[in-house]
């Protein structure tokens, strides 16, 4: 590494304009590009382990710091003494004070990976950097470093800022409770490649605290309605083995059993044909649900729905729908909270993003709706849900959805669900229609009926 005189550590920081405090410093007057090529080189030849669960995606080395055993080219050791050299700067240049420990780690994200929006508040982070070893990336392959604005409750609220990883240059930033960012998706066929890690701190300047979690809403009581309404209904639309008694039985058997059930072809042909045209049409006015730390898709008001869609909203609330539930289940209800789901390439919900239903027992409905018919990909590439235990990252089962299929979830209080993040390279969308009806033996009716919208 060339320590040149001729250059001031202040002089080599770029404040970049950003919702909070990001630096960008131009390595080149100490790394030269020929070291920073070695560097590079030697870390692709270290071992990787494929990290992969609600939040990313990606390939990462041990750390190089904190695994003594580690055995280290002598280029990433060259690596580690510029470190150390630069940490007081840092410390200087921000005003912090920084304990003895580093945290540094190599990142390799291939085609596909990603790291979803988060803050970095953990244990006793204070600083966070990345220095990049991607020659000539372009912005159009993804794999930048995107910061985000927050709301009044510090919660993510939109991207306001793409960074690019610029060969032999390091981002650092101190980590506070709204220094939201994420690694969008590498949709190249090339390595993006990073040495990434934070600077610690005794005396944090960021609490950990919990968002309030507000209860699903509205809630509806099933509507009642004649039983020649419901017979027509099912005859019309609904496939016929679903009003056999017998395979309700075996469903439910199945559900007690296991806890979920898929079911196939919930929907007769000529209704999905019905559905088809207006769920995907251009016509339907999808918004973002957020905060995007927690969870983006896209849904739309349940009074502005097209008519077929609202019919399955309507359906659904029915006391003939809550009677089929129970048959399904074994279950009985208090009420139902109905959303129609649009999710295609960038869409995730985070473990716990599903705060709605935090403390309630839940029976899930899934009703999925495909715009690229035919056969999924594996588990690993395409959309799917993964049911765990709470606080444990504990995989139940997981599940991938497939055109005009419905799946039934025993989704009681101490179940987690995130649903994997949709890769732009896998081009499927899907529409989702989700209801989840409030288990009787759960909810106090008092809190119930503060929620009830009919």
């Amino acid at each position: 590494m060339n320590n040149s005189p001729r250059f001031s550590f202040n002089d080599l920081v770029t404040k970049l304009d950003a919702p909070f405090d990001v630096f960008k410093f131009d390595c080149r007057g100490i790394i030269s590009t020929t070291e920073a090529f070695k560097l590079r080189d030697a870390l692709l030849k270290m071992t990787f382990k494929k990290k992969s669960c609600d939040l990313y995606s990606f390939s990462q080395s041990s750390d190089f710091i904190r695994s003594p055993n580690l055995e280290k080219p002598k280029e990433v050791e060259q690596f580690l003494i510029f470190l150390k050299e630069i940490k007081q700067n840092i410390a200087t240049y921000l005003g912090k004070k920084f304990n003895s420990m580093i945290s540094a780690s190599c990142s390799k994200y291939d085609r596909g990976d990603y790291l979803l929006c988060h803050d970095d508040r953990v244990d006793d982070r204070s600083v966070a950097f990345i220095y990049y070893l991607n020659y000539d990336w372009l912005p159009e392959w993804g794999g930048t470093l995107d910061v985000y604005s927050v709301d009044n409750m510090n919660c993510a609220k939109e991207i306001v800022k793409n960074i690019n990883p610029e060969f032999n240059s390091m981002i650092f930033f101190p980590v506070e409770k709204y220094t939201y960012h994420q690694v969008a998706e590498n949709t190249s066929a090339f390595s993006r490649v990073s040495i990434n890690g934070w600077f610690h701190c005794d005396e944090l300047s960021w609490e950990m605290y919990d968002h309030p979690v507000k209860c699903l809403s509205p809630i509806y009581t099933p509507h009642l309605i004649s039983p020649d309404r419901v017979k027509t209904a099912f005859d019309v639309f609904i496939d016929p083995m679903y009003q056999d008694n017998m395979y309700r039985e075996a469903v439910r058997d199945i559900f007690i059993r296991d806890g979920f059930i898929m079911c196939e072809g919930f929907f007769k042909p000529c209704m999905v044909d019905i559905l088809s045209n207006e769920i995907f049409s251009n016509s339907m006015n999808w918004k973002i649900k957020g905060p995007l730390n927690k969870r983006q898709y896209k849904h739309v008001d349940n009074k502005e729905l097209p008519n077929s869609i609202l019919f399955i909203v309507n359906m659904l609330k029915t006391d003939c729908m809550f009677k089929f539930f129970h048959e399904c289940s074994g279950l009985e209800f208090l009420g139902v909270n109905i959303e129609v789901q649009r999710w295609h390439g960038g869409h995730y919900m985070v473990s716990g993003g599903n705060d709605g239903v935090a403390g309630f027992d839940i029976f899930s409905v899934y009703f999925f709706f495909s715009q690229c018919f035919g056969d999924m990909s594996s588990a690993d590439e395409d959309m799917h849900y993964v049911f765990e235990e709470k606080d444990t990252l504990l995989p139940k089962f997981a599940s991938t959805p497939q055109h005009n299929t419905m799946l039934l979830v025993n989704h009681d209080s101490k179940t987690d669900l995130y649903v994997k993040y949709c890769k732009i390279v896998d081009g499927h969308a899907w529409t989702v229609v989700v209801a989840n009806y409030i288990v009787k033996n759960n909810l106090d009716s008092r809190i119930l009926l503060e929620n009830i919208d009919n």
